[in-house]
């Protein structure tokens, strides 16, 4: 008896089916050869079943007792028995129509039980694609014959189409149901090693008698309707480049066949590299040129039809994760899951930590590691393939050229790593492309995704250091790719290694570079958020203690009070719920109650008191009991009644310290600035303008330094200055405060302003606009600020800009923009400031 490979790949999808199993492995076979014992009580061996697929080698064809147990177990042995259908007379074989549609109706639900038990992502969680069904529907009202969906791999293809069948030809009611559809795969055209003809091989599996003409048989059963040919499967076929050759001719030839009778329709779907070289097999006949439907979508540059998930298409999914909400996702990572195999892994990411959704590209990053571990890592010729990827990345100066070579430099790696070259570019990993330079196209090799590649960067910088990171480590990164965009991303991967490695004293150097304050708070909260995933994979391990020295560190570039910028508090908010409860965890909360503060967020305060009375004794050890600050200003802002001599007592002793003490030659550390920012705290909500003053003063005398050392805290006081110098008419000291202010700001590229400190200075301006009678000015940038304010919820800033405005308009006899800013000033405090919790 001679097996047909069709009829074998049919089984054995019924037996996964039957079994319930999505991907099958060797210790499956153990359990299907028992499940096949007790269903049918008959006996095949567990190495038996693991040469039927394909896990032992295969010496001899199957039995016919094999295959009949096999058979019967699946419950489909007369669709599936090798012989039967072989030796049946073609006479006796059913030709009534509705019977061959019926056949491929089973055929096409057999194909789309398998695709959604091998979906990587839960099939239910899958959606349609809106651009598929315009040019399905596009096309099967149209003279073309033929189309093919293609794309680099990892765009859902096959998901696809099995959404496309479902949807217009097997629901109830579907639109085109009277007509026929059969799903196939590329494997089903490959019998005994050899490739079958199209035409004969639908006649065989409809039972339609071979001395028919398939092309009449269905324009005479069909009347008007359609029969759509589907055939998917192509990149899963292992074969040789001449028996590929034979595949495409084949079904060429059917097309070809197909003379533009409008009764068949056929449908492929191709990895843009498989779909190359079909092109390649057709681009001499004009006639299959003109029969091929490119589709709207059509790149040729990339060689696909098929576009990336839309924003809304995303949203249907990640919605029938029901794991999150869409809005929260980080969007760099939202455009990586617009290729749908990366939907897959971040489910499998989300089954692992259900609380994976950070703030920074930590997500972005573990997706992009798992999707090389399994297209490289545990794939076929891995070795060949790094090698392969190293001799690249050196060839474009570790990335310091173009991302691209040209494929003429390459001939000697493609001769040695020829198979492992021909994956990488079937998988998606890399691809070629023409560049049309001067008179001759050039071809060139690059990596389909930016972001591998980047991965392959750091990887080979990595070795040239022999796998070691200190700050000679990451200072050649910061020198060799100073302003080139890959500069942050290398140290964010540097940064996710160390954590990984668990090398918290080589983490700390990375504060030592030359970063500039949005690189700072966002890195402080990647390595935050780095920390939790680690500590959420493994909780019973607890915080390490060898990270103290890492939140000693981190504490220590806090203090650029930074509050605008959304990592700085998101930041710290991590940073204290992964921090044993010591020093370093009272300083984030500390600042997160200044925060609470700025916002008049009393529900805020309140639950900070009630979380910081638990850690009364660790409060008390404070060289400042911040416990007593929050109270004040929890009573301040409610109206209560509040007895502070003692914090007027520490108000005053400070100052009068500052002018007897030796004044400090370093500059303030986050703890003393925390300290300075309280007691100015209590200047603002008494609107003491002369004590506030008295306060900087005492400050600069007691730090010289820190008027001069450019740092974010010497800014932020410098602000504070000028804006109390205009509250008590010292309008010229003002001015030169905000002239000097104004001109590094937007001249020296050096030094920047934090987004809190910018968000100061257009105040001070907006102030001094305003006394010196520039009313509409002042009015402009108090717009501005109250838009900064109220998007980052810092309400009591955002009452100082309305007092502005409110006072602009007063000078101009405006009264009915007065009343309007006075409402909205009454409406922000009732929401904001006076709300009490429920």
């Amino acid at each position: 008896m001679v097996e047909s490979s069709t009829q074998i790949n049919d089984l054995k999808s019924q037996v996964l089916l039957k079994a319930g199993i999505g991907f099958i492995t060797p210790g499956d076979c153990k359990r299907i050869s028992i499940e096949i014992s007790k269903s049918v009580n008959k006996q095949v061996s567990e190495t038996t079943i693991k040469r039927f697929f394909g896990f032992a080698v295969l010496n001899h064809n199957f039995s016919q007792f094999t295959l009949s147990a096999i058979s019967a177990y699946a419950e489909s042995l007369e669709s599936c028995d090798c012989a039967r259908i072989e030796t049946k007379p073609l006479s006796a074989l059913q030709s009534n129509w509705e019977q061959v549609s019926s056949r491929a109706a089973k055929i096409t639900d057999n194909t789309l039980k398998e695709i959604q038990n091998r979906s990587g992502l839960p099939y239910e969680m899958t959606i349609s694609r809106k651009f598929a069904a315009h040019d399905f529907e596009e096309f099967i009202h149209s003279k073309y014959t033929f189309m093919s969906f293609m794309s680099q791999p990892g765009y859902g293809r096959t998901i696809l189409l099995s959404h496309l069948v479902n949807d217009y030809f097997r629901k109830e009611n579907a639109i085109y149901q009277d007509s026929t559809v059969l799903f196939l795969t590329a494997a089903n055209l490959l019998k005994a090693d050899k490739i079958a003809n199209v035409e004969e091989h639908i006649k065989s599996v409809l039972h339609i008698p071979q001395d028919k003409d398939l092309f009449q048989y269905c324009q005479q059963h069909q009347s008007g309707k359609k029969f759509i040919l589907i055939i998917d499967g192509f990149c899963e076929l292992v074969l040789k480049k001449e028996m590929k050759n034979q595949l495409f001719d084949s079904i060429l030839n059917f097309i070809c066949a197909l003379d533009q009778t409008g009764s068949i329709k056929v449908i492929l779907s191709m990895r843009s590299t498989t779909w190359i070289r079909y092109y390649e097999r057709m681009r001499h006949s004009s006639y299959l040129k003109e029969s091929w439907f490119k589709g709207n979508y059509y790149n040729p540059n990339d060689v696909s039809n098929v576009p990336p998930l839309t924003e809304q298409e995303l949203q249907q999914i990640i919605c029938k994760t029901g794991v999150m909400d869409f809005n929260a996702i980080n969007p760099k990572l939202k455009a990586q899951l617009k290729f749908p195999f990366h939907i897959h892994l971040y489910f499998q990411l989300k089954e692992e930590d259900p609380f994976i959704n950070f703030s920074t590209n930590i997500t972005f990053y573990e997706l992009v590691s798992r999707f090389i571990q399994e297209k490289i890592y545990r794939s076929n010729y891995y070795t060949e393939k790094i090698l392969f990827i190293k001799r690249f990345v050196q060839m474009t100066d570790y990335g310091k050229l173009d991302n691209f070579v040209a494929k003429d430099q390459l001939i000697g790696e493609l001769s040695a790593f020829k198979n492992a070259y021909m994956e990488l570019l079937s998988d998606g990993i890399l691809m070629e492309e023409r560049h049309n330079n001067d008179v001759h196209p050039k071809e060139y090799v690059r990596f389909l995704h930016a972001h591998v590649f980047e991965y392959f960067l750091f990887i080979e910088i990595l070795e040239e250091f022999k796998l070691a990171i200190d700050l000679k480590f990451m200072e050649y990164i910061e020198n060799e790719y100073s302003g080139n965009n890959k500069r942050f991303i290398l140290l964010q991967w540097t940064v996710r290694y160390l954590i990984k490695i668990s090398d918290y004293a080589s983490l700390s150097c990375i504060f030592k570079l030359k970063l500039i304050n949005y690189e700072r708070n966002y890195l402080v909260l990647f390595i935050a958020e780095n920390l939790q995933y680690k500590y959420n994979l493994s909780p019973s391990r607890g915080v390490p203690s060898e990270t103290k020295k890492l939140h000693d560190t981190i504490a220590a570039e806090l203090k650029n009070f930074d509050f605008i910028d959304s990592s700085y508090k998101q930041g710290i908010i991590v940073l204290a719920e992964i921090c044993e409860k010591d020093h370093n965890w009272l300083k984030y909360q500390t600042i997160l109650a200044i925060l609470d503060t700025l916002s008049g967020d009393l529900p805020a305060i309140k639950n900070r008191v009630q979380l910081l009375n638990e850690h009364q004794e660790l409060c008390s050890s404070y060289p400042y009991n911040p416990l007593s600050f929050l109270s004040y200003f929890l009573k301040k802002l409610t109206g209560a009644a509040f007895e502070n001599d003692n914090l007027d007592q520490m108000l005053a002793d400070f100052i009068q310290s500052a002018h007897t003490e030796t004044p400090e030659k370093k500059i303030p550390d986050t703890q003393t600035c925390i300290f300075y920012v309280f007691l100015l705290g209590i200047n603002m909500v008494n609107k003491d303008e002369e004590g506030r003053f008295k306060l900087i003063q005492a400050i600069y005398k007691k730090h010289p330094r820190l008027f001069y050392s450019r740092s974010p805290f010497s800014t932020y006081m410098l602000l504070l200055l000028g804006i109390n110098r205009i509250r008590l008419k010292d309008l010229a000291t003002a001015k030169k405060i905000c002239s000097f202010l104004n001109r590094i700001h937007h001249e020296n590229e050096r030094y920047t302003l934090t987004k809190y400190c910018e968000s100061l200075l257009i105040m001070l301006n907006a102030d001094l606009c305003s006394q010196t009678k520039a009313y509409e000015t002042a009015i402009d940038y108090a717009e501005r600020g109250i838009e900064i304010f109220k998007r980052n919820d810092l309400s009591l800033n955002c009452v100082k800009a309305y007092d502005i405005i409110i006072d602009c308009y007063q000078n101009k006899n405006d009264m009915a923009k007065v009343n309007e800013y006075k409402y909205e000033k009454l409406c922000l405090i009732n929401e904001k400031i006076k709300k009490q919790p429920e």
